[in-house]
């Protein structure tokens, strides 16, 4: 083997989308001049991950309302304007129509799967109307 051939193994960790979705609510929302009580974006994070993980993952709708109700009783509402959706969507699928997510799956573990820009903006919509 040539001195100058370099094997290298590349290890791709996905982060959570619920952690990448909060951080895009908290930029979003600070941007705006507003911000989440401790832990109010990652909850609504948590919650659209499993809005997500409800419609590609056969999570319960029981499970995902007592996220959705949990976030909104312990944090307050999801700081959310539709005319945002632009930006999250840019923070969240990089600007493109599609992206690969790690979603929580309903018994444990997590589960690589594509979102659409059409989902990921139907998914607002339902954490906006927490």
């Amino acid at each position: 083997m040539p001195k100058w051939f370099k094997l290298s193994i590349f290890v791709t960790v996905m982060t959570d989308f619920s952690v990448i979705l909060a951080d895009a609510f908290d930029t979003v929302a600070s941007e705006h001049g507003l911000s989440y009580s401790p832990g109010g974006a990652l909850a609504w994070g948590q919650t659209g991950a499993a809005y997500l993980s409800y419609i590609l993952c056969s999570l319960k709708a029981s499970s995902l309302r007592e996220l959705q109700y949990a976030a909104r009783e312990t944090t307050g509402p999801v700081l959310l304007d539709c005319k945002w959706y632009d930006r999250l969507t840019e923070l969240c699928l990089n600007g493109k129509e599609s992206a690969d997510v790690c979603l929580p799956l309903p018994h444990g573990g997590n589960s690589v799967n594509t979102i659409s820009k059409e989902l990921f903006l139907e998914m607002l919509d339902f954490c906006r109307e927490g």
